[in-house]
């Protein structure tokens, strides 16, 4: 049975919050946020750790919302700001999941039973309570979640 891991981008492990006036840009259909985020965590550790995913049989992928009220355009330019930002920083994906914002994230993953690392609470309950197979890592840690995940493979 196939396993995976899903990363949310926003706030865990991209930092769009600390861009300066993100969110009056992202109202304004600016994606410059997107493109301008730096890693929330250090992603050579991060790699380091993913390879290790890999080779005990993991799928790496990422399911990530489009901004809040964005239209059809501008909802395009912010897929491609993603993926961009995602071939610069976590290369290693298999599984790429950009979908408009507030989509249930537990129906998008291609591979059931499975970890999804996100810093939204609700996102994280929703993904565990209709999946009773899935977990759900905090990533508001973002200090911590490379050691985090490192033990969670450990246990696994």
């Amino acid at each position: 049975m196939a396993k995976a891991i899903y990363f949310d981008m926003d706030g865990t492990i991209a930092d769009l919050y600390g861009v300066v006036d993100w969110l009056d840009k992202l109202q304004n259909s600016d994606v410059s946020p997107y493109v301008e985020a730096v890693p929330l965590v250090d992603m050579r550790a991060l790699a380091n750790v993913l390879d290790k995913f890999v080779a005990a049989g993991f799928v790496i992928g990422v399911i990530s919302w489009t901004a809040k009220d964005g239209n059809k355009e501008y909802n395009k330019a912010v897929r491609k700001a993603k993926k961009d930002w995602l071939a610069a920083n976590m290369p290693q994906i298999d599984e790429l999941h950009v979908v408009k914002y507030g989509t249930p994230k537990h129906r998008v993953a291609n591979i059931k039973g499975s970890i999804l690392v996100d810093d939204n609470a609700d996102v994280r309950a929703a993904w565990e309570k209709y999946n009773a197979n899935n977990s759900a890592v905090d990533a508001t840690d973002s200090k911590n979640l490379v050691a985090n995940l490192a033990r969670l493979l450990a246990a696994a």
